[in-house]
């Protein structure tokens, strides 16, 4: 009994902690990692034994932040949804100051004999007080040159194949719609609307889009909260065309690769995640909330979400992860919790000719790319219910700022 008691408290004291606020229309890979936990639970449901309780799991969040006030939300998974073993996921989170944010995703892994999956994605977010630094790597953090508020609105339906010769790989097809609007939002102090400050800003008003997407995904990982070893590699184009009813007309394109490395023993691990992102379009014809985008839980932690903006960017993300607990929440999950230290560097460009006159390497151009990389680093912890829920806690510090909180769910990489 103490032992279980011990895990309760432990668990609930992960239930207190500021919520995060995703506001990004742009492409998150949110859904080339569902269809790789979809590689990965199945992989482990062809190996013997299974964690207790291990496919699904809810975990509750109540906590307090300066820019939203005081927020609570709920997340909660089950990769054992139906007999056909369904994953159903659902997120939502309420602030004081008007942030809210809910969403879900619906997949069925099993068509055709594991041979199609379907999924269906949607999601919903309000922002009044959305922050805008500006474009490029530009200085003006840590205080942001404007606020706006930002709504989206989005559902996205995925076909993808695993061929039977190659079950670490998913070819998948995604389409959909998501909604923007734009506005002027909550002023605060003396922080200007973006909406009156940048009028001429592409996208200040919002839009609607229709985008396609193909994907490449191959993950030969064994575990969904607690991988040790392996490869996740992701390639990814996206296109959004006006013929097709959409306001605005851009590709993108996304190659996203990462490895994992056991050192001694799986207790400890190495991971080590290289990205790059490139949105080609004429211009005028890119909205500024669609851009590359670094800062924030998913690419450079230290900084603000969305801090740099640009037509492209490059990043580097490290981690070294040990395990440091393992007990039985009742006998409902397996909790285990990690610790981690990373380092995270990357950059963004505001154009084509930005891009090619940096990466046209000579002794004179080399320190200007390094120059212009912005670098964080930190440490955090990781916290997984069974196979179903992995929350994500890390604290980042950079040039700009110190000890930036970031609660999430899913590995960096």
């Amino acid at each position: 009994m103490r032992h279980r008691a011990a895990g309760a408290a432990r668990l609930l004291a992960l239930a207190v902690l500021v919520l995060p606020t995703r506001c990004a229309a742009r492409e998150s890979l949110d859904t080339e990692r569902m269809l790789g936990d979809v590689i990965q639970q199945a992989a482990m449901d062809g190996a013997a034994g299974t964690a207790p309780g291990g496919g699904w799991g809810v975990l509750p969040q109540v906590g307090y932040s300066p820019d939203k006030g005081t927020n609570a939300g709920l997340k909660f998974t089950d990769r054992s949804f139906t007999a056909q073993r369904m994953t159903l996921d659902v997120e939502g989170s309420y602030a004081l100051k008007r942030q809210r944010n809910a969403s879900f995703g619906l997949v069925a892994p099993h068509i055709f004999g594991d041979t199609v999956i379907l999924a269906l994605q949607g999601e919903y977010l309000l922002d009044p007080t959305k922050e805008f630094f500006g474009l490029g790597n530009n200085e003006v953090g840590p205080d942001p040159l404007s606020t706006n508020e930002y709504r989206l609105l989005s559902l996205l339906g995925t076909v993808a194949v695993r061929p039977r010769q190659l079950p670490r790989l998913t070819l998948a097809l995604t389409g959909g719609f998501t909604d923007v609007r734009i506005g002027r939002g909550d002023l605060e102090g003396s922080t200007p609307s973006t909406v009156d400050v940048f009028p001429d800003l592409e996208g200040i008003q919002g839009g609607r889009t229709h985008p396609i997407a193909l994907s490449v995904v191959y993950n030969n990982r064994e575990e969904i909260t607690r991988p040790t070893r392996g490869w996740n590699l992701i390639a990814k184009v996206q296109h959004v065309n006006r013929r097709l009813g959409n306001d605005f007309q851009f590709t993108r394109y996304i190659l996203d690769a990462s490895y994992l490395y056991p050192l001694l023993t799986r207790r400890q691990v190495l991971g080590l995640r290289v990205g790059g992102e490139y949105v080609a379009s004429k211009r005028g014809q890119v909205p500024f909330y669609e851009l590359s985008s670094l800062g924030g839980a998913e690419t450079v932690r230290g900084f603000f979400l969305d801090r740099f903006l640009g037509r492209s960017r490059v990043m580097i993300n490290g981690e070294y992860r040990l395990g440091l607990l393992d007990f039985d929440f009742f006998d409902l999950w397996r909790v285990r919790v990690d610790g981690v230290a990373f380092g995270d560097m990357g950059r963004v460009f505001i154009d084509r000719s930005d891009l090619s006159r940096q990466f046209r390497l000579n002794p004179d151009t080399v320190p200007d790319i390094f120059r212009d990389f912005r670098y964080s680093y930190g440490a955090g912890t990781r916290v997984a219910l069974g196979e179903a829920i992995l929350a994500r806690i890390d604290v980042g510090f950079s040039e700009e700022e110190t000890a930036l909180v970031y609660l999430t769910f899913g590995h960096i990489f």
